[in-house]
């Protein structure tokens, strides 16, 4: 059959191109490092998957930061080749990946610990193969993939936020302005810190529902797109921005949306508005929306130049 004659060829290829770098000295050490990502990658999927059936978005972040760095990558390919690793930065790399693999099995323990390992074993691989300076000229490579070895990836951006911002300032805001816009189309909403409460009923919004996840996503996209299309700088910024605030406001509709749906749907229409279907039809929107947005203004601009 035609997808076993593409499985046989697909799994024929990868074992010459492993066998190749078995037959030399540094392509040993770069098999037994990503020997350590091999094992961690069920770990990483299997924190990622239930989480994106349950329509979270961190795993669609995550997506836009490795398309962010294989761009990256891509773009200065021809620089990429110049690189060589000095005969220092190699054995640097080789030390980095082997107390990697040492104290990896003493690190299953948890996820971030983990991941902290594999992310030195990365960083190891990276200075063995093409020295130090990978670091210095790949600055957005190296950042993204340091933020997405860890599968929490909320968790960092949560941590940030708390930090910068008033206790809970995001969440109030949203009950907030999602109960005047629900008096406004004639329900008993009232705000009371982060909870909306009705006569039937309240609802808490908590982190997962205050739309920085979307607006950290889509503002990642911007960028993507930025890129892509080369524009300036300051253009980048302004999609970056544009993002963010597209994001926040399409989140009080969505808001309302599961609200309404809590008290006075029933639980069967919340769990599908909350969960991965009302999760992918909204994001799904939010992106067509902004994607031709975005590429129509682009468009505009070109034609004005």
């Amino acid at each position: 059959m035609n997808w076993q004659n593409q499985l046989s060829r697909f799994t024929t290829y990868h074992f010459r191109v492993i066998s190749q770098a078995a037959k030399s000295h540094h392509g040993r050490f770069i098999l037994l490092g990503l020997l350590v990502g091999l094992v961690y990658l069920p770990q990483w999927i299997g924190y990622l998957l239930p989480r994106a059936l349950k329509g979270k978005t961190g795993w669609f972040l995550i997506l836009c930061m490795l398309c962010m760095t294989g761009f990256d990558l891509w773009t200065k390919r021809a620089l990429l080749t110049r690189f060589q690793a000095s005969e220092e930065d190699r054995w640097l790399g080789y030390a980095l990946i082997i107390v990697g693999v040492l104290i990896f099995p003493f690190c299953r323990f948890a996820l971030w610990s983990q991941a902290l390992v594999w992310l030195a074993v990365l960083v190891g691989i990276a200075i063995a193969t093409w020295g130090l300076r990978f670091l210095y000229h790949f600055p957005a490579a190296t950042f993204f993939v340091s933020l997405t070895v860890y599968p929490r990836v909320g968790l960092i951006s949560r941590g940030l936020w708390d930090f910068f911002t008033p206790h809970l300032f995001l969440e109030k805001n949203m009950a907030q302005v999602s109960s005047w816009a629900m008096r406004g189309i004639g329900f008993d909403a009232m705000p009371q810190g982060r909870f909306i409460f009705f006569p039937e009923g309240s609802v808490e919004v908590g982190w997962g529902c205050n739309g920085l996840d979307m607006a950290i996503t889509l503002a990642l996209a911007g960028l993507f797109m930025g890129l892509i299309y080369r524009q300036k700088r300051s253009d980048m910024v302004w999609m970056i921005a544009l993002a963010v605030l597209v994001s926040l406001l399409a989140n009080i509709p969505r808001l309302i949306l599961v609200t309404i749906a809590y008290v006075y749907w029933g639980a069967q229409w919340f769990h599908f508005w909350h969960g991965f279907w009302g999760g992918q039809i909204f994001s799904g929107m939010l992106f067509t929306i902004y994607y031709y947005w975005m590429t129509a203004r682009i468009e505009q601009e070109k034609k004005h130049a």
